[in-house]
């Protein structure tokens, strides 16, 4: 009996011949936790990925408010390994010029003085977050995400200079999906929070939080109703 290769969870359009883990496995110091989640996916796939997983965890691993999480000190020490390569030099060069300084206050609004800050491309950490939110659906549902549906993500980090009502909107969305089935990998490395939309087949809507402190909202919508979603003025700083 001839078994017929699964198609990548991503494109969907190739075959699924080599596995993709979500989360990113190098978020995980090693001995790497052993309930991470494999997905089949296609070679190209793969590549193409492979950048921006880095890009993530360099720029995450690197944030003032992730430093007391007991994975990152050992993460950052193959972070700061890679920057020494030669092929990462225009990469280093990017950082360094974005480097300014930026007021720090407590969440009482204390001011604790200026701290150095960089420049962070959420198009490129929301595409992990996508990736992820997709191979988890896949997981779960027992297939790859219809073709008529579209993965949504928003970085709540985006929503930071945002109006109060937008913001509002977003912490109803995060309410909403913390009330959601709880997945945890690698004593709080990573957790996810999902529940499916009642009334549409495929709806989702999840929370993502990386090392207790970097926050993601992703929903999966049919393809018909994201435009009526991108329309709303309020929720713009979505990526």
């Amino acid at each position: 009996m001839r078994h017929t290769t699964p198609s990548c969870v991503y494109c969907g359009e190739r075959p699924g011949v080599t596995r993709d883990h979500v989360p990113p496995k190098g978020l995980f110091p090693k001995p790497r936790p052993s309930n991470l989640v494999t997905v089949e996916c296609c070679e190209k796939c793969r590549r193409t990925q492979t950048l921006d997983d880095e890009y993530f965890i360099r720029m995450v691993t690197m944030r003032h408010d992730v430093g007391d999480h007991p994975a990152v000190g050992k993460v950052l020490q193959s972070v700061y390994r890679s920057f020494i390569k030669p092929e990462k030099c225009k990469f280093n060069q990017a950082l360094i010029s974005s480097i300014h300084h930026k007021d720090i206050h407590t969440p009482a609004g204390l001011y604790l003085g200026a701290a150095p800050a960089y420049d962070v491309d959420l198009d490129r950490l929301t595409n992990v977050i996508r990736r992820t939110t997709l191979g988890m659906f896949a997981k779960i549902v027992g297939h790859r995400l219809p073709n008529n549906y579209q993965c949504m993500v928003y970085s709540v980090d985006g929503f930071s200079s945002a109006g109060d009502e937008a913001q509002g909107d977003l912490c109803k969305l995060a309410s909403q999906a913390l009330t959601g089935e709880t997945q945890e990998w690698g004593n709080k490395v990573f957790m996810s929070w999902f529940q499916k939309v009642e009334g549409l087949p495929f709806a989702t809507l999840w929370a993502h939080l990386v090392y207790s402190r970097v926050a993601f909202i992703a929903m999966t919508l049919p393809a018909s109703n994201v435009g009526d979603l991108q329309s709303n003025d309020r929720l713009k700083p979505m990526i």
